[in-house]
């Protein structure tokens, strides 16, 4: 099963809470929870959600080593089985849409034919031609996959591109087959915003971010790395080399993290299997909510 959904939601709470109802390991889809000493500004598990439950694909790698999504499905491709195996059920907790979908799915990135030639001729022509012809030419080449991603986002378009000049669209293996149980929470926009805005302070005031981000900058960890960009993380930054307030980071980084929300909430929408439990104002791991989902993924699996 899975239970997906935009940040702030609350997936790991409710994941957490039917751990202790039903026999599962957990599967972590976030492309940011891969990196070690990444925790506080990604919403990582803590030890003790650790401990409780079995958790993998977290922290598999340093902050300047690249890990793409093919390296994340072909672990998780593993590990399946093995779960299986042990008479537990695997569970995908996350908000990384890519991930999920290539699990899912069965798309296999990973025989994609990618080059640092490829790459560098498409970044030269995205700063002599702009992103709105980049997007344009995506378009063209693969509707269906451009209203997949963020054609506002440089970083997507290049790297749709750079999969279609490759070797045309994402080959796909045989999908999933099993019983699948696609679980998403559901939250008023106003509310889920206001969780994210909460989330936000906390981490700055308090929750250990500011200490986090020294640590990495201590430890080597520029801000052009792909990790550092992360929300949260570079305004931090800004703010420990006196360049922010910290309200100004803390601004930017809920904002931030609101719009990427949004984006979440559109590629998941697009899934017509996922089920929606609307939460509301409710913390995820309430009974009421719990003992629902529980219904829910026991009849799906059934």
């Amino acid at each position: 099963m899975a239970i997906v959904g935009p940040t702030g939601s609350g997936k790991t709470d409710l994941a957490l809470a039917l751990a202790r109802r039903l026999s599962v390991e957990i599967l972590v889809a976030d492309s940011r929870q891969v990196y070690r000493g990444m925790d506080i500004g990604t919403a990582k598990p803590d030890a003790a959600a650790q401990r409780a439950v079995p958790h993998h694909l977290l922290d598999l790698v340093q902050p300047d080593e690249a890990f793409s999504v093919a390296q994340w499905v072909a672990r998780a491709r593993e590990l399946v089985p093995e779960i299986v195996g042990r008479g537990n059920l695997p569970m995908v907790v996350g908000g990384t849409g890519l991930y999920v979908s290539a699990l899912v799915d069965g798309h296999d990135y990973a025989a994609q034919r990618q080059t640092p030639e490829l790459r560098q001729r498409l970044t030269d022509e995205l700063e002599a031609e702009g992103l709105e012809q980049l997007a344009a030419r995506l378009r063209n080449l693969d509707p269906a996959w451009a209203e997949r991603i963020d054609a506002r986002n440089p970083r997507r378009v290049l790297r749709a591109l750079e999969r279609l000049d490759g070797g045309g669209p994402v080959p796909t293996l045989k999908p999933y087959a099993g019983r699948l149980g696609l679980i998403g929470i559901s939250r008023p926009r106003a509310v889920l915003y206001k969780r994210i805005d909460e989330r936000a302070r906390q981490m700055f005031e308090g929750g250990g971010l500011l200490e986090e981000v020294r640590e990495l900058l201590e430890a080597g960890y520029g801000t052009d790395l792909h990790p550092m960009t992360g929300h949260g993380y570079g305004e931090a930054a800004r703010h420990l080399a006196g360049e922010w307030s910290l309200e100004q980071a803390l601004d930017v980084t809920a904002r931030r993290t609101r719009q990427y929300a949004k984006r979440q909430l559109t590629w998941f929408r697009r899934d017509t299997r996922i089920l929606w439990v609307p939460a509301g104002e409710l913390p995820a791991n309430v009974p009421e909510l719990v003992v629902r989902v529980e219904g829910i993924v026991r009849a799906a699996l059934t």
